[in-house]
């Protein structure tokens, strides 16, 4: 795992950390990067008896196996100065 800092407008400090889940674990507002573009995610459904359809903000989706491990970027709540 790694994490990376940001700091905002506001001065707050937000931590962004890449981590491995397994399509269960994907959570709405995790970076899934496809082909060199990164994604935020929109919403996930489960579909069929083993896949999560994750859907991004800029309207494209993808279909994940449940137990198909995949690295995601995770920002944690800021931490204000």
């Amino acid at each position: 795992m790694s994490d990376r800092r940001r700091t905002g407008r506001t001065g707050s400090t937000a931590r962004i950390s890449t981590v491995t889940v397994t399509g269960d674990g994907v959570r709405v507002g995790d970076v899934i990067t496809v082909g060199g573009i990164p994604h935020v995610v929109r919403d996930v459904r489960g579909v069929q008896p083993a896949r999560k359809r994750v859907e991004f903000e800029d309207g494209n989706a993808y279909v994940l196996g449940r137990h198909h491990p995949i690295e995601v970027a995770r920002p944690s709540p800021p931490v204000t100065a």
